[in-house]
């Protein structure tokens, strides 16, 4: 008896351990019901880059058309958009982006704007309780100034790389985007909502379905979203932790051009197949082709 206890006492101990290592224990305990919340998928155009400047391939692996994702969430207590695609302002004015446009040669049409996307589930940028950026690169922080009356949740550490970015990060930022959350220029944007700095991870609406995960690896400030609903069980969105699929399906790891953190993001892919033991977790991305060809777009969703 003595030793079936000991054993038992041990194994829960190694799992107490992994579930606090990857930060997934107080959820398992004390699972939420995930009723009547949704995921809708959205596409902020495309870019075109060449595959081995984000994944360690060949230098002169052929550019590829990738896709822009981002994503809403509809929850009892709130919505999430996780992501806000690039800047609209690329659609008429093509020296927004300077260099960034001709080296990226992004989708420009009317339908691609964020407002355009939203309309498709009936939502207008105020409907928009909580903008979640991934981080603050062009393609996925562009948009964050459309919504002056939602709550701004971003990490400090991002936010900071933002205005001095370190080595290996600066290139992707476009400065009139976030601007206006400078200190003193944010206080003078009219009607302008809420802006958390975090400083780790958030469990948004207390009840273990929408979970905020910092993970410093392609930027200081990086966080990825795990959501966990009742009928698609838990899913991870990336943003650019992770571009493609097979990045953790054949550990490959990313170009260190893009990276600021390379072992982060190793390890994010650790964490990626740890949920998907303990969890059967599934993940999408903002930038996989075919993965992202084959997501519901909205106005389906995901339950």
């Amino acid at each position: 008896m003595l030793k079936s206890s000991f054993g038992w006492s041990r194994k829960f101990a190694v799992a107490v351990s992994a579930a606090l290592l990857f930060g997934g224990f107080g959820s398992a305990l004390h699972a939420a019901p995930a009723k009547d919340i949704k995921l809708y998928v959205f596409s902020s155009g495309a870019l075109t880059i060449g595959k081995g400047i984000l994944q360690n391939l060949a230098p002169n692996d052929p550019p590829i058309q990738i896709p822009v994702g981002f994503f809403v969430i509809k929850h009892p207590k709130g919505t999430v958009l996780f992501d806000t695609g690039n800047n609209d302002k690329i659609i008429t004015d093509g020296s927004y982006w300077g260099p960034a446009l001709k080296a990226l040669n992004p989708v420009r049409t009317p339908e691609v704007a964020i407002d355009a996307q939203l309309a498709k589930i009936g939502l207008k940028p105020d409907d928009i309780t909580y903008v979640v950026p991934s981080h603050l690169h062009l393609d996925h922080g562009g948009n964050i100034s459309k919504f002056p009356n939602s709550t701004l949740l971003i990490q400090r550490d991002e936010l900071k790389n933002a205005f001095w970015p370190d080595a290996n990060t600066q290139g992707p930022y476009i400065f009139d985007d976030f601007a206006y959350l400078r200190q003193g220029l944010y206080d003078q944007v009219p009607n302008k909502g809420k802006m958390v700095q975090l400083d780790g991870d958030l469990d948004l609406f207390r009840d273990g379905t929408v979970r905020l995960k910092k993970w410093p690896g392609h930027t200081p400030g990086s966080q990825m979203l795990i959501l966990r609903l009742a009928n698609t069980g838990t899913l991870i969105l990336t943003g650019d932790t992770i571009y493609f699929r097979e990045n953790v399906e054949k550990n490959i790891p990313p170009n260190v051009i893009l990276a600021w953190n390379p072992t982060g993001i190793l390890r994010a892919y650790e964490y990626v197949r740890f949920l998907q033991a303990t969890e059967n977790a599934e993940y999408f991305t903002a930038h996989d082709p075919d993965a992202f060809k084959a997501l519901k777009k909205a106005p389906e969703y995901y339950d």
